[in-house]
């Protein structure tokens, strides 16, 4: 394993992914701070995309899912309804609608609109359709993420939604086929070169993942992160104010729109479920900028995650076992029973019974 800790970064090169590139292992941020999070919890299952059969649900994860699909229906519908003022800009409106609902909920999306109606009434409409054909349903065991809940949090959210402020990015307004800024995959390849002050090294990954929105702040890019979660303190804000995940998207928001600006703006949005009794304290909007520094330190976290991910990744019962990630999210993690498992045999015997299930941002 090449000793990377040490190393300062030198430089970061970094483009779109081709298909050239298919031979580079891929890394989301999931993957690589489930990494950090335990290395044998991380590797097993975004590595090696394994899962304990009989798993019970992640409520907070399919919750959090759910909602961004409304997200990504309050920004279609400041693009296409608020936006978008000439005939080329309403068919890049249709076909980015399709691409991220798809032809047919789309246009059951689009069957809530009245034009009668006030805006206001409409995006909530279309936001709520979104969340209702997202295909989550309540969990009589979990009385707080419910349908019902994340619904009233939503109109909260859009009550604070400001439709003219911070315009979609797109990429050309004169093309009806044009990228724009919702619901943004990405395949970025990035080529860190490394220094202890007398050897370099250079590696190259491909970084993958998925913007929740691309806007303008006036004249510069900005990177916005919808989050969803029980509290929105300043405790909830400290987790982002450095946030790699956070650093990761500006880096790749620059690479996808090929700007000049080599640090985008940021911007998180928390969206507490449920909203609790005062709504103006269930969302948060709170600009969380990056630098330099910044950039670099996720540049080293993102290389030395995967010196350790490659190590470890075909002898994963070796790889180290963070017991402080035991209890997570307020449940036990689901990979207990094989590393409690009193023999390497039983270990690797429980291994063998996992379930395969791969997950990547570039699936959804």
């Amino acid at each position: 394993m090449t000793q990377v800790l040490p190393f300062k970064l030198v430089k970061l090169e970094t483009r779109m992914a081709t298909e050239d590139d298919s031979h580079l292992p891929t890394y989301d941020h999931t993957k690589l701070a489930a990494i950090n999070t335990c290395p044998t919890w991380g590797i097993i299952r975004y590595s090696r995309h394994l899962r304990m059969p009989g798993d019970t649900r992640a409520m907070a994860l399919e919750a959090g899912a759910a909602a961004h699909e409304a997200f990504s229906a309050v920004r279609w519908f400041q693009y296409g309804q608020v936006q978008a003022n000439t005939t080329i800009e309403s068919r890049i409106a249709e076909n980015q609608g399709v691409r991220i609902f798809g032809q047919e909920r789309f246009d059951q999306l689009k069957s809530t609109l009245d034009k009668s109606a006030t805006e206001r009434t409409n995006v909530i409409n279309f936001a709520l359709e979104a969340l209702y054909t997202s295909g989550y349903y309540d969990d009589p065991s979990d009385t707080k993420r419910t349908i019902s809940n994340i619904s009233e949090s939503l109109i909260a959210y859009i009550d604070r939604w400001d439709m003219e402020r911070y315009p979609i990015w797109v990429r050309d307004s004169e093309d009806p086929k044009s990228d724009i800024g919702i619901e943004i995959a990405f395949d970025v390849v990035a080529t860190f070169t490394l220094s202890d002050g007398t050897t370099e090294i250079e590696r190259t990954y491909r970084f993958t993942g998925k913007l929740d929105g691309l806007h303008w702040n006036r004249d510069k890019l900005l990177v916005m992160e919808d989050k969803t979660g029980a509290r929105l303190d300043n405790a909830w804000l400290a987790q982002w104010i450095l946030s790699h995940q956070i650093t990761g998207y500006c880096v790749a928001g620059h690479t996808f729109t090929g700007l000049d600006c080599m640090i985008p703006e940021a911007k998180v949005l928390g969206m507490k479920i449920p909203l609790g009794r005062i709504a103006y304290e269930g969302i948060r909007q709170e600009d969380v900028k990056r630098n330099v520094l910044m950039v670099s330190k996720w540049a080293e976290w993102f290389v030395s995650t995967v010196e350790m991910e490659q190590t470890f990744r075909k002898n994963v019962l070796d790889a180290p076992m963070f017991t402080t990630a035991c209890n997570r999210y307020f449940r036990s993690c689901s990979f207990l029973p094989l590393c409690a498992c009193n023999t390497v045999e039983d270990k690797q015997q429980v291994l063998e019974e996992m379930q395969l299930d791969e997950w990547s941002p570039l699936h959804e």
